[in-house]
Parts: C-alpha cells; sequence; structure tokens
C-alpha cells in the first residue's frame, strides 16, 4: 500500500473530516474525536494545536468549548490542510530522495513524478471538506462497528 503522507497528516485529514461532518457546527472534545477516529489523543492535540495555529481549526475554551472549524467547510481544500501538515515544499521534493532534482539538473523518474505530482495537486485542490465530509457517513459507520 503507497503512504503519500506521513501520520499526522492522515490524521489531520480525518479530524478536520470529521469536524465538518457535524451537523450542527458545535464544537467537539479532542477525547470525542481520539475516540472515534482512533487516534492517540497526545498525538492529536498535537495536530489540532498545529491546525488551530494555521485557523484551519478553532479551539474554543471552557464550559461548551472545544475544536470546530476555523473556516467554511467549502473554504478548506485537502491541499490546505496537507501544506500545513506537511509543509510548503512537500511536493518540491525529488521521489528518489536526490538533492537539487529540477527540470535542469534531473533524477531517473522526474518528468514521470512532474506528472503524478501534477495529478495530485490537482485533485488535493479541487476536493473541499464540505464535499468530502457529506461522503464520509459510511466510513464513520464502519470505523464505529470496529471498536
Amino acid at each position: 500500500m503507497l503512504k503519500l503522507f506521513n501520520k499526522s497528516c492522515e490524521y489531520a485529514l480525518q479530524a478536520v473530516l470529521y469536524l465538518a461532518h457535524q451537523a450542527d457546527g458545535k464544537p467537539v472534545f479532542q477525547r470525542e474525536i481520539s475516540e472515534k477516529l482512533n487516534i492517540p489523543s497526545f498525538f492529536l492535540g498535537k495536530i489540532l494545536q498545529q491546525l488551530s495555529h494555521n485557523r484551519i481549526v478553532l479551539s474554543q475554551k471552557g464550559r461548551g468549548g472545544g475544536f470546530l472549524l476555523g473556516k467554511k467547510p467549502e473554504e478548506i481544500t485537502l491541499y490546505d490542510i496537507v501544506e500545513v501538515m506537511e509543509g510548503p515544499y512537500f511536493f518540491d521534493q525529488c521521489v528518489l530522495g536526490f538533492p537539487g532534482c529540477s527540470d535542469e539538473n534531473h533524477c531517473p523518474v522526474h518528468f514521470e513524478w512532474q506528472k503524478v505530482k501534477d495529478e495530485i495537486l490537482t485533485m488535493l485542490k479541487e476536493n473541499n471538506i464540505k464535499s468530502l465530509s457529506q461522503k464520509l457517513g459510511n466510513k464513520l459507520e464502519y470505523l464505529d462497528s470496529k471498536r
């Protein structure tokens, strides 16, 4: 199985989708997200802090507090989350790990990787959290059945 993103990024994508899937838009406790998605709570806390720092999610303290989306779900793309979690230069890296890989100084798969990378970037930028969260229901039911 191909893994494109690190675990932090995968969990961030899942957590943001979970928040968007909440029909009432009320804040959700970290503990609930952790339990529903089977994400270690301490790890999730760091992820939510990073997302909050970049205004993808908001943190509300006190009674009735928790986490909620920092923008309208249709304004958040998968790319926005990946950029926060993986860094702005994630897609500039050589797939083989060579430093300084470019069109002028390329590795053996540079041009093939460029095509694949362009398709992935397009997919990430064209998919917003609202449209994806509307398709999430079956996956959440499946996760619940596995607990």
